[in-house]
């Protein structure tokens, strides 16, 4: 069974920063921190992560900002601090692949 880790902030937020996210939002007391990464195919599509203090990270692909067309699993904190980030950035990745992205808005339409 897999255990909580206390992942430092500045480890999380140095990972986004290094993968190209940007901080957008800073929730009341620093409990929650929102990053966003434009795809770089299409500035429409947005990749954003939330991460809230003491709990798990979300990862969604967002078209407009407002339709969601892929949500990750929560990325909790167990495990090892570099097993968190590289599960992160890879949630991160699966919601960046552009023919994921493309497909999920075909259906859409449909």
């Amino acid at each position: 069974m897999s255990r909580f880790v206390q992942v430092p902030v500045t480890a999380i937020r140095s990972r986004l920063v290094g993968a190209g996210f940007t901080l957008v939002v800073l929730g009341p007391g620093g409990g929650e921190e929102v990053y966003e990464r434009p795809h770089n195919r299409d500035a429409r599509y947005v990749i954003r992560v939330r991460v809230v203090s003491n709990e798990g990270v979300r990862i969604v692909a967002l078209f407009m900002g407002m339709v969601s067309i892929f949500s990750s699993t929560c990325v909790f904190r167990a495990g090892t601090v570099d097993a968190v980030l590289d599960m992160m950035i890879e949630q991160a990745g699966e919601a960046y692949d552009w023919e994921r992205i493309c497909g999920a808005r075909e259906e859409r339409k449909s």
